[in-house]
């Protein structure tokens, strides 16, 4: 409980620095340090499959970075009831950038099931020990990742040049893609959970908190993948119902200039048939 109170204090004393230090920065520093910063220039040298006329940034994987797995799951024919997870890591070489990816998604689940037990158990416990508890087992568990399929992968070679320096460096960037059965990814939340209830410093109530998020941990990719997918959807009907109203009010436009043509054409015709008369 002592190393957990002096890591508190140490953050609440380096959060306070950096606050200090933020105020003695002048706006202006700021602005153009960000400028500076924005004005770094980077190009996809090269990329996966670029002889066969893919795409430096395909379609489905800017999807997949966004955390929506539906057009990839079209463009590769994978059932929709499949759980997809993508790992990404940089690396010098491409071997390097592709041993990182597949070695760092275990970890990288991990990471993300340890934020959601740590998140969501730490606000029920007052207890300091227990929480530090939770966190220290929570962080020392391992994902088993078994029962994935591999899917594809993507490599890009990125190029950037620095705005101060000049310097020119380059390193490739790996993608991983994974999919898994519901029933797969169920047992890997289960295995992780019961790993962490398995630990002696804690407490029966903190155990029974830590299994009641079995269902809330195992259903969240899809939750999150169905709330992204509402929300493009929505996005592209708005667009879709900006268009048509643009569309009305340049065809009410064009109606209207006919119109007012016809009925211009009609004075001048009544005009010539007066004169004629006259």
């Amino acid at each position: 409980m002592k190393r957990f109170f002096n890591f508190v204090k140490g953050t609440v004393f380096m959060l306070a620095a950096v606050t200090a230090m933020a105020g003695c920065v002048s706006k202006s520093e700021v602005t153009e340090n960000a400028v500076e910063k924005a004005a770094d220039k980077m190009v996809i040298a090269d990329w996966a499959n670029r002889g066969i006329g893919e795409n430096a940034q395909p379609a489905w994987l800017k999807s997949m970075v966004r955390g929506n797995s539906k057009e990839f799951k079209e463009a590769f024919n994978i059932d929709q009831d499949r759980i997809v997870k993508a790992s990404r890591a940089a690396g010098k070489t491409e071997a390097i950038a592709q041993a990182f990816s597949r070695a760092g998604f275990a970890y990288s689940q991990a990471a993300e099931l340890q934020q959601k037990v740590i998140g969501r158990i730490g606000q029920g416990l007052n207890d300091v020990g227990q929480l530090e508890a939770v966190y220290m087992a929570a962080s020392e568990t391992k994902a088993e990742m078994s029962g994935l399929r591999e899917e594809t992968t993507f490599w890009q070679k990125v190029r950037v040049k620095n705005s101060e320096s000049g310097k020119v460096t380059e390193e490739y960037v790996y993608y991983t893609i994974y999919s898994m059965s519901k029933e797969t990814w169920d047992n890997i939340c289960k295995k992780y959970l019961m790993d962490i209830m398995g630990d002696a410093s804690l407490e029966t109530e903190t155990q029974k908190k830590i299994g009641e998020l079995f269902s809330e941990i195992k259903e969240d990719s899809d939750k999150k993948e169905l709330a992204r997918e509402e929300s493009e959807r929505k996005a592209y009907e708005a667009q879709l119902a900006r268009l048509d109203l643009e569309k009305t009010k340049v065809e009410a436009t064009v109606q209207k200039a006919e119109s007012e043509a016809k009925a211009a054409e009609a004075v001048a015709r009544a005009l010539e048939l007066e004169a004629y008369l006259k």
